[in-house]
């Protein structure tokens, strides 16, 4: 059994080393947090604390120690080790703080573009159908993130792909300003064709040979496929190489069964009574 002198003499040393391994884990405990953004491990945190007690003491006077007083050396370290979890817990505190404000100065790694908030500021696209109050609405002052460096190509490619996505939108126009300001301008959706077909007309999807830049919207067209002419139609709706053609119900059979088979179809723009009218 231990005398009340090696007792206090074991307390003594072990709360005065303890102080070297409060000092040793908290340490390490902020470096690691700051570090790897993440809590020390318990036991590591301890044995750190160890090494800068037992190198505070003395590495030959410790094993002068261990070999005479060893119970007292038990119970000191003992003692000692207990002040790692403090030193632990506010070491971890404080690298928290450190961390979170190294975070805060770092510039961010994204770049945020924002529609008007007005939607007053919302243009139409001239001569198209404009689009409901409603939608503008709606849209006002979205947001949009982009990783820092995206190209304003690929900011307006993606803005207006998105737009013409929400209904009631047909068609979007955006562009990125030198000061980064965003400007929209946004025409109506058009109707879908069955709500605006006559009875005895049908809409029929053909890729035109040469594409269809030559015609538009609207226009009368004389449509050919193999080697002969096949019927009237308007132009409804293009795309960058097809279009939507309205037909005659008579004409739709033998339009879509050539179209089946992978016939050629060629559109040759009918001219308005006005393109018949001399110039000069």
């Amino acid at each position: 059994m231990m005398s009340p002198e090696k007792l206090a003499w074991a307390v003594l040393l072990g709360v005065s080393r303890g102080l070297y391994v409060f000092a040793g884990s908290f340490v390490a405990a902020v470096v690691y947090r700051y570090v790897s953004e993440e809590r020390i491990v318990t036991t590591t945190a301890l044995f750190i604390g160890l090494l800068t007690a037992g190198f505070a003491s003395g590495p030959q006077r410790l094993t002068e120690l261990a070999f005479t007083q060893t119970n007292v050396e038990v119970l000191a370290w003992a003692i000692a080790s207990l002040f790692a979890i403090p030193g632990r817990a506010y070491g971890d505190a404080v690298g928290r703080r450190l961390l979170e404000a190294r975070l805060a100065s770092v510039k961010p790694t994204t770049k945020t573009y924002r529609l008007p908030r007005d939607p007053d500021n919302i243009e139409d696209v001239p001569g198209e159908p404009p689009a409901p109050r409603e939608v503008k609405e709606r849209i006002a002052g979205r947001e949009y993130e982009f990783p820092r460096g995206t190209s304003k190509r690929d900011v307006e490619r993606v803005i207006r792909r998105d737009l013409e996505q929400e209904g009631g939108i047909g068609r979007a126009i955006v562009e990125v300003g030198e000061d980064e300001e965003v400007r929209v301008k946004v025409a109506g959706a058009k109707p879908p064709v069955s709500h605006t077909l006559p009875p005895d007309k049908v809409a029929v999807s053909v890729d035109p040979k040469g594409g269809a830049t030559h015609v538009g919207e609207g226009d009368r067209v004389i449509v050919y496929a193999d080697g002969r002419r096949i019927c009237e139609a308007e132009v409804w709706k293009r795309s960058s190489d097809g279009v939507v053609l309205v037909v005659d119900a008579d004409h739709a059979d033998e339009l879509m069964r050539l179209v089946t088979k992978g016939k050629e179809v060629s559109l040759v723009v009918k001219p308005t009574k006005a393109d018949d009218v001399p110039r000069g």
